[in-house]
C-alpha cells in the first residue's frame, strides 16, 4: 500500500485513523517566506492562523510539499527545500508538523498533518522553501481532476491516476491519443508527451477505473476539461490502463551524482556533487540508514529507471580516487524526490565509520516489481482477540509479541492482538521474488515451515505525532500467486515445495488467523493512532510499500 497509514476504525478499545486534511479554508490560508534577506522565492516557510504567523517542522516535509507551498506563493514550482532551521530559527508557534502532500493541492491546507499546533519539534527543526524564480500568471486555477503517475521507472512517465471522489483510480485505454496525454503532462509540470500508452504498458492498478473514451483537443489545462466517459459502463478492467510518456525539461539534476566502481553503468558506489567550503566537490554518501527510498531516488536521477538494491557496504567497488570523502551523510528520502539534494540530510557531516567499505552503493534496473497493500481488506477484517499464552510459544519464538510478554508468568494469561488479513499486490512490471534461493531458507521447527524472507511485511502502530507504540512483521513462509485476474495463470505455488514469488498482475494473501498476523497491542492505552504497512520492495530489499 502507499507508504502513508490505512484506517480501522476499533470503537470499543481504540482508533486507528489516517492523518486528516486541514479544516483551515484552503482559499484563506496565508503564506510568506522569512528569514534573513536573500533571493525572492527562497526562506523560512511561515504560516498564519488564528491571526498569529508560525513555522512548519520538517519533519515529514518533502519535495511534494515545497511544491504546493511554493504554488500558493505564486511560484510556478519549487527548486527544493530545506530543513533544520536552514534560513534561521523562528519564532512563536510551530503550526504544522508531518506536513504530507501529493503534490497537486491548490493550498497547504488541503495536505494532511497532525493538527494545528501538534508537534513535538522545536525551531531547530524549521523548514524553508526555494522556490522557482518564474511566478505563475494570476487567474483561476484550471478546473479538472488531480493527476498522478505511478510505476514508471524515469521522471515524467508511469501510469495515468485521477482523484474523484476522494480515491484514486485508473483511466481507461479506449481513445487514449496523445492530445489526451499532453493535457496530463502539461497538469503535471512536464512539456507535451512523447507516447500514449494504452494496455497497461506500466501495470495495472488498484480499486477504480473513473475515466474512459477521454476525449481533449490538447489544449487543456486540465483532464477534468476533457469529455470522458464514466468507465462502469465502458466494460474496461485494469489490464486497459492507460499511461504516458512525456518531454521532461532539463534539470541538470543528473549531471550531481555519478556510480563508479560497478560491473555495469547500472550499478556502483554512489558519488554525489555538492558544495564543499564554496566549491563545488565530488564525494560519497554514508552508508549509514542508506535504504532502498534514497536507492530510488538515485536511479530515478540518473535515469536508470528503479533500486533493486540499496548498498550499506561497497567494499568490492573501488570509487573514484577523487571522491573519497564523505560529503553527505544522513540521507532520508521519501523515494519520490527527483534528486538526492532534494531529501533531508545532516548538515554538517556526520558519518562515524567513515567512507571507504561504508559509502552508500545501489543497483538500478529498468523493471521493478511494486507491492501495494489492499487498504480495504485491512479494514474490513481487522478486529480484537484476547489470546491465551498457552497457545503462543510458537508466535513468541518467532519474535511476534511485545517485550513485555517476556516478562509474564507463562503459560498464564493472555496478550490483546490486533489482527486483520493482508493482500498484497504486485502491480509493477516484474515478478517479486525472494532473493535467497530455496537452499538458504531458513527453517523454523516450531511451526515446521521454511522462511524464504524474514520479514516481507511490517506493522507500525503510531501515534498522530509519528512515534511507534507497537510493532509486528509477517515472515514469508509461502510467498505464491493466492489469486491472478482472469486472462492470468498462476505461476508461483507452494505447494511441493514449488517455486516462491508473486506474478506481475497478481497477489498473495495471509489470513487473519495464521501465526503473527496482527500487531500486539496488550500495552497499548485506547485512543488515536496511525496504522502503516511496510511491503518488501525489490527482491528481498526493504523499504515502504508504493
Amino acid at each position: 500500500m502507499p507508504a502513508g497509514a490505512s484506517p480501522i476504525l476499533l470503537p470499543f478499545v481504540l482508533l486507528l485513523c489516517r492523518l486528516v486534511p486541514s479544516t483551515q479554508d484552503a482559499a484563506g490560508l496565508q503564506l510568506r517566506l522569512a528569514g534573513p534577506r536573500g533571493p525572492a522565492g527562497e526562506g523560512r516557510l511561515e504560516v498564519l492562523y488564528q491571526g498569529r504567523w508560525g513555522t512548519v517542522c520538517d519533519d515529514g516535509f518533502d519535495f511534494h510539499a515545497a511544491t504546493v507551498a511554493c504554488r500558493q506563493l505564486g511560484y510556478t514550482a519549487a527548486v527544493t527545500w530545506t530543513h533544520s532551521a536552514t534560513y534561521g530559527q523562528g519564532e512563536g508557534p510551530i503550526w504544522l508538523d508531518n506536513v504530507r502532500c501529493g503534490g497537486s493541492e491548490s493550498s497547504l491546507a488541503e495536505c494532511t498533518h497532525n493538527g494545528w499546533g501538534v508537534s513535538d519539534c522545536h525551531h531547530g527543526e524549521d523548514t524553508g522553501v526555494v522556490c522557482s524564480g518564474q511566478r505563475l500568471h494570476s487567474g483561476p486555477d484550471p478546473a479538472g481532476l488531480p493527476v498522478r503517475l505511478r510505476a514508471g521507472a524515469h521522471a515524467g512517465e508511469g501510469r495515468v491516476e485521477v482523484l474523484r471522489h476522494g480515491q484514486w483510480g485508473t483511466v481507461c485505454d479506449k481513445r487514449w491519443d496523445l492530445a489526451a496525454a499532453s493535457v496530463v503532462c502539461r497538469q503535471l509540470g512536464y512539456g507535451t508527451a512523447k507516447q500514449a500508452l494504452v494496455g497497461a504498458r506500466m501495470g495495472q492498478g488498484l480499486g477504480p477505473i473513473h475515466m474512459s473514451e477521454v476525449r481533449c483537443t490538447g489544449h487543456e489545462r486540465s483532464l477534468g476539461e476533457c469529455r470522458f466517459q464514466d468507465a462502469e459502463q465502458s466494460g474496461c478492467r485494469h489490464e486497459n490502463d492507460a499511461a504516458v510518456r512525456c518531454h521532461v525539461p532539463h534539470t541538470d539534476f543528473q549531471s550531481q551524482v555519478r556510480l563508479a566502481g560497478g560491473r555495469s553503468p547500472e550499478e556502483g558506489v554512489v558519488e554525489v556533487l555538492v558544495p564543499v567550503q564554496g566549491k563545488l566537490r565530488w564525494g560519497a554518501v554514508c552508508g549509514a540508514q542508506w535504504g532502498l527510498n534514497e536507492a530510488m531516488v538515485v536511479c530515478r536521477q540518473l535515469g536508470l529507471g528503479f533500486a533493486s538494491h540499496a548498498l550499506q557496504e561497497t567494499w568490492y567497488w573501488a570509487g573514484s580516487p577523487n571522491a573519497s570523502e564523505v560529503v553527505m551523510s544522513g540521507v532520508r528520502c521519501t523515494g519520490t524526490e527527483l534528486a538526492l539534494q532534494q531529501c533531508q540530510r545532516h548538515g554538517p557531516v556526520h558519518c562515524p565509520s567513515g567512507g571507504g567499505r561504508f559509502s552508500a552503493g545501489v543497483t538500478c534496473t529498468t523493471h521493478a516489481p511494486d507491492l501495494v497493500m489492499n487498504a480495504q481488506l485491512v479494514q474490513e477484517t481487522a478486529y480484537l482477540e484476547d489470546r491465551p499464552l498457552g497457545l503462543l510459544y510458537c508466535a513468541h519464538e518467532e519474535r511476534c509479541l511485545s517485550r513485555s510478554a517476556d516478562s509474564m508468568q507463562w503459560p498464564y494469561g493472555h496478550r490483546r492482538l490486533l489482527r486483520f488479513s493482508s493482500q498484497i499486490h504486485n502491480l509493477g512490471r516484474a515478478d517479486f521474488r525472494p532473493r535467497m534461493g530455496r537452499h538458504a531458507w531458513t527453517w523454523h521447527q516450531c511451526h515446521r515451515h521454511f522462511h524464504s524472507i524474514e520479514v516481507f511485511t511490517h506493522y507500525d502502530l503510531l501515534t498522530l505525532n509519528g512515534s511507534k507504540v507497537a510493532e509486528g512483521h509477517k515472515a514469508s513462509f509461502c510467498l505464491e500467486d493466492t489469486n491472478c485476474p482472469e486472462g492470468l495463470q498462476r505461476r508461483f505455488a507452494c505447494a511441493n515445495f514449488g517455486e516462491q514469488g508473486v506474478s506481475v498482475g497478481c497477489w498473495d494473501t495471509y489470513r487473519h488467523d495464521i501465526d503473527c498476523q496482527w500487531i500486539d497491542i496488550t500495552d497499548v492505552p485506547p485512543g488515536s493512532y496511525t496504522f502503516q504497512v511496510r511491503a518488501r520492495r525489490g527482491w528481498g530489499g526493504h523499504g515502504n510499500g508504493r
